[in-house]
């Protein structure tokens, strides 16, 4: 804080008339001090000034000498740029295109003469680039599809007659809602077709084992049957001819074994007749005409006896 010079001569008046006042009243010399301090510190508050500050000046340079200025901040511009937003590209499915969405930017080559609409020129040219790179992509992997795109599509190319050099930046690949559903629904059915040619294969492959495995024949059948049940001998002698049975039906063949209370006998051939009526003529003893009529061999064979030995003989011949 500075004071001017009359700001000091009026302090310093205030000082001396307070002090010849002091004096002719005949005040204490401390009261004096003390109202003298109070209107110096009143005279400092209503004469304040704020500090005037200097200019600084720069020493001026030697004669003779160049002064180099610094250089400016060169002030950058991005290249043009254009958006481009849900175009239809191709896949390599034909029932689904995907929706491609960029910023297109650009910049120019030649200095002579330019097409009228450069971005266009750019815009076209990168949308080639794009439609030929997801032609050949699979619907099923979007995400790796627009990263492969994205760095593919960032790299600088020309266009076909070399005008400009385009890129793209911030891309996205994917596929529409309705697209998007339609896969998950077919990917659903495929799953499905996939789970029930498995199971059937499973069941044909059962099949074809029981019948050309198990039950190729009644003792592969009973040996199946062991397998499965050991120790039980007993109970799979009493199953052989339910074995025996499926055996049979599941290669389509008869049944091959019957019980033996079950089984009937057929009318005896004519073998079996002459055969039978031997048998009687030599039970009778010597002296019996073989050759006799019929209506006496009837008689014989019809004949009671008491003898059991015609039927023990009969019984040995055709017993089961």
């Amino acid at each position: 804080m500075k004071l001017h010079r009359n700001t000091l001569l009026t302090a310093a008046a205030i000082v001396l008339v307070l002090y010849v006042v002091t004096l002719i009243v005949g005040l204490p010399a401390w009261a004096a001090i003390v109202l003298i301090v109070v209107l110096l510190v009143l005279l400092a508050v209503v004469w304040k000034q704020p500090e005037e500050r200097r200019p600084v000046v720069a020493p001026a340079p030697p004669v003779g000498q160049s002064v180099v200025l610094p250089d400016r901040e060169p002030v950058f511009s991005g290249p043009p740029s254009r958006t481009v937003a849900d175009v239809r590209l191709p896949s390599a499915s034909p029932d689904f295109q995907f929706s491609f969405s960029a910023v297109v930017q650009w910049s120019t080559v030649l200095s002579g003469a330019r097409h009228a609409d450069l971005g266009a020129v750019a815009v076209d040219a990168l949308l080639e680039r794009a439609r030929a790179l997801t032609a050949t992509q699979q619907v099923t992997e979007e995400s790796l599809n627009q990263h492969r795109l994205a760095a593919v599509l960032g790299e600088p190319a020309l266009d076909e007659k070399g005008q400009v050099r385009s890129w793209a930046t911030e891309v996205r690949l994917r596929l529409p809602d309705a697209d998007q559903k339609h896969l998950h629904h077919l990917a659903t059915l495929h799953r499905r077709e996939q789970t029930t040619l498995l199971e059937r294969r499973m069941e044909q492959d059962k099949r074809a084992y029981l019948k050309n495995d198990v039950f190729a024949t009644p003792g592969s059948a009973a040996v199946w049957w062991l397998v499965n049940h050991p120790g039980e001998v007993e109970t799979a002698l009493g199953l052989l001819d339910t074995l025996a049975e499926l055996s049979a039906a599941a290669n389509d063949l008869p049944v091959r074994h019957q019980a033996a209370d079950t089984t009937k006998r057929g009318k005896p051939t004519r073998p079996e007749l002459d055969f039978d009526t031997a048998v009687d003529h030599l039970l009778e003893g010597p002296g019996t005409d073989p050759q006799s009529d019929g209506h006496k061999d009837k008689q014989v064979r019809k004949a009671p006896t008491d003898d059991p030995q015609p039927g023990s003989y009969r019984e040995q011949f055709f017993s089961d």
